[in-house]
C-alpha cells in the first residue's frame, strides 16, 4: 500500500520497509543515436514522481557513445529539486582516487542530500583501464582504497593517496558530508 511521504512514489512493503523507484538516465548509446536530453529526462522524472534519477559509469563503450556519469547528474541535480541523484555504479578505479573524491564532493555540493553513491570495482575491458592509465589487476585494491579513504578526503582532512608517490598528502575542501554508499558487483572482491 503507499505510504504517505509527501514526495516520490515510496511503497511500504509488508515488512514495512519502503521501496523507490528510479530511472536510469541513458548514458551509454549505440552509434547514430543521438544523445539524451538529460535536463529534460531528469525535469520528467520528478514530475512523474520518480525517486531517483541515476547513471552508471564507463570510459569507453566499443563502439557505443558514452557520457560522463558525474557531469550528467550535475546537470540533472541543477533542473531538479526533489529527485535523488545517483551513481549506480560509480567505478573509482577508473580514475586518480583524490580526483574521484572531489568529484563525489562537487555532486554533493550541487545535490546535497539527494546524492545516493553507487561503487563497484568494475567489469569493463583490460583496455578501458589501460586507456585510464590504471593495471586492471588493480581495480579491486584500488576500489576498497577508494572506499576507505573516501570519508577523510571528503572531510577535508589530509590523506596520504596510493596514487601519490610521497607528499603532500591532499586536503580536499571545502569538505563535504559522506553520502550514502553502496557497492555493488559480483566478484570475490565486491562480496568481501
Amino acid at each position: 500500500m503507499p505510504a504517505e511521504t509527501g514526495a516520490g512514489t515510496d511503497t511500504e512493503t509488508k515488512a514495512g520497509s519502503t521501496v523507490e523507484v528510479g530511472v536510469s538516465l541513458p548514458e551509454v548509446l549505440p552509434p547514430g543515436i543521438a544523445l539524451p536530453d538529460v535536463t529534460g529526462l531528469a525535469r520528467r522524472a520528478e514530475q512523474a514522481g520518480l525517486d531517483g534519477v541515476w547513471a552508471a559509469d564507463r570510459l569507453v563503450a566499443g563502439d557505443l557513445s558514452t557520457l560522463d556519469p558525474t557531469l550528467t547528474l550535475a546537470a540533472a541535480a541543477a533542473v531538479t529539486s526533489r529527485v535523488a541523484i545517483g551513481l549506480a555504479v560509480l567505478v573509482p578505479s577508473l580514475r586518480p582516487l583524490a580526483w574521484a573524491a572531489k568529484q563525489i564532493a562537487t555532486l554533493r555540493h550541487l545535490a546535497g542530500d539527494r546524492l545516493r553513491l553507487g561503487v563497484a570495482s568494475g567489469g569493463g575491458s583490460a583496455g578501458e583501464y589501460q586507456l585510464a592509465g590504471f593495471d586492471p589487476a588493480g581495480r579491486v585494491r584500488r576500489t576498497e582504497d577508494f572506499l576507505r579513504l573516501l570519508p577523510d578526503l571528503l572531510g577535508g582532512r589530509p590523506t596520504p593517496v596510493p596514487d601519490l608517490p610521497g607528499p603532500p598528502a591532499p586536503r580536499r575542501r571545502p569538505a563535504a558530508p559522506m553520502p550514502p554508499v553502496w557497492v555493488g558487483g559480483a566478484s570475490t572482491g565486491a562480496l568481501r
